[in-house]
């Protein structure tokens, strides 16, 4: 009677230690975590969002942003946004994306509008974003892959881009070729994209987005 006791002890210890472990896991891969990395400094990403442009030619204009958990105040924070076309109207398809045209709409293309910027107080700014202190660049090549695109996404991108570097709000320097890379997963918060009714110039015929979804 002792040994069967002690069996079943062992089989449900054996159980529960068996379901923590699946329950630790399935919470982990729940995390959102990712980073942005600009020449040698480095940044970690906690919040993704997906912003739907509706149809444009023969793809749909969906735009990818990320963030840290902080884009303000001492602290160094990141954001992260990529102007895409999807061959999905809700979603950005499953693939490698080039860089490409805004003109052309084609999917599987990412245009030269993406910025990213690492350093101390990111801002919103019509048409764009802005640091005071630290790096936004903007890309002019790589591949940027969708690997899932359900309740979790996970995208990677590793590229080249036009880097311009500001202190205390100033153009300091500007630099082609800079190697930067982004790497997310996580879930997504959804909207419809806005734009401003201005058109930029030498935009190609692009209106202005306004980024606002990500600062809110």
């Amino acid at each position: 009677m002792s040994n069967s006791i002690k069996l079943l002890a062992l089989v449900f210890i054996t159980l529960f230690s068996s379901c923590s472990q699946d329950d630790e896991e399935n919470s982990n891969g729940n995390v959102n975590q990712g980073f942005l990395k600009i020449g040698n400094q480095s940044v970690e990403l906690s919040q993704g969002y997906l912003e739907n442009f509706g149809v444009r030619g023969n793809a749909y204009n969906i735009d990818f942003s990320l963030k840290s958990k902080s884009i303000s105040g001492e602290e160094k924070g990141a954001v992260v946004y990529f102007e895409l076309f999807s061959s999905l109207q809700n979603n950005l398809s499953k693939g490698d994306y080039a860089f490409g045209g805004y003109s052309e709409a084609t999917a599987y293309t990412f245009t030269k509008w993406g910025q990213s910027l690492i350093g101390k107080n990111i801002n919103s700014e019509k048409g764009g974003m802005s640091v005071k202190n630290g790096i936004s660049i903007r890309p002019s090549g790589g591949t940027f892959k969708v690997i899932e695109n359900g309740q979790l996404y996970k995208v990677i991108f590793t590229g080249k881009g036009t880097a311009s570097y500001y202190k205390d709000g100033v153009l300091t320097s500007s630099e082609n070729d800079v190697s930067f890379s982004m790497q997310y997963q996580g879930d997504v918060k959804r909207s419809e994209g806005k734009t401003f009714t201005a058109k930029k110039a030498f935009s190609e015929e692009r209106l202005e987005k306004n980024h606002a979804v990500i600062f809110n």
